[in-house]
């Protein structure tokens, strides 16, 4: 899918009136931009040609123009990928091929989605004196994943699974902390809690999530936006995690390549100590 699309798919609940009207026309008809002038976008979609520049700064353009060349250019770029649905009767080889197409789909428009904010959250990580990863359900299965491989880095970190520990864990932080938080909706009212609390002691706060407008992001101070393809129904998605995860391996690998200190000894360390061998 075309990246422009996505990003406005993404902002359009926290829109306001005047852009959302834009967003929609765009969203369905993203090539007629192409051809027509700012006069026209305006009588087309019945928004002020200001609402419309306002809604080019929205997306990070300077203007119209820059916009309409940005749309230009997404096409251009955009990948072949599309959803993949599961029937019935599908065999386990169509399944995997399936679900691997999703998750493909899924990786490259969460890139796309990549910005600044992850050089904003690495930098945070390194100058962090402690890391504290918060979620709940099988968030906190991705969010327990990456705590594991921080601490064979020798870094100061937690991850509770427990509601009153995530709470205590977040009232005992300060300036020199970052929290991280995996949380799909930025509703579930334990993480946004503990955040709340994190926020308040003076931490730098991190979430990963897809939504970009939520109680969660009133105490975020760097938000990393994932999106998803899934082949689920309800609220049980599996793609999201696999979006979490690779922004997390991301920001792992990210810290391992800033680090200042020698992290390849300690982790030979844990590694003889995790096989029973003499340091």
């Amino acid at each position: 899918m075309n990246e422009l699309l996505i990003k406005i798919q993404l902002l359009l609940s926290s829109l306001p009136k005047s852009e959302k009207i834009i967003a929609e026309a765009l969203l369905e008809n993203p090539e007629a931009i192409e051809y027509m002038t700012l006069a026209q976008l305006s009588r087309e979609s019945g928004a002020s040609e200001a609402a419309i520049v306002r809604f080019s700064h929205h997306l990070g353009f300077d203007g119209y123009t820059d916009m309409k060349q940005g749309f230009i250019q997404s096409r251009k770029n955009a990948a072949p990928l599309r959803e993949q649905d599961i029937t019935q009767h599908e065999t386990m080889r169509t399944i995997m091929e399936k679900i691997c197409k999703n998750n493909i789909l899924t990786l490259s428009e969460t890139l796309s989605l990549a910005g600044e904010e992850y050089d904003q959250a690495v930098d945070a990580l390194i100058s962090a004196k402690a890391i504290h990863f918060f979620g709940t359900g099988d968030a906190y299965a991705v969010a327990r994943l990456a705590y594991m491989k921080f601490k064979r880095l020798g870094v100061i970190c937690s991850c509770d699974e427990d509601v009153m520990l995530q709470m205590i864990t977040a009232s005992n932080m300060s300036s020199q902390d970052v929290a991280i938080a995996v949380s799909y909706e930025g509703r579930s009212q334990n993480i946004v809690r503990a955040f709340k609390i994190a926020k308040q002691m003076g931490a730098t706060t991190i979430s990963i999530t897809k939504m970009k407008k939520s109680p969660l992001m009133n105490y975020t101070d760097i938000t990393l936006q994932i999106a998803i393809h899934d082949l689920t129904i309800g609220r049980d998605k599996v793609t999201r995690r696999v979006s979490d995860q690779f922004i997390l391996d991301a920001l792992y690998l990210g810290y391992t390549n800033r680090a200042q200190c020698n992290l390849k000894d300690q982790m030979l360390r844990t590694q003889i100590a995790i096989d029973g061998n003499k340091l």
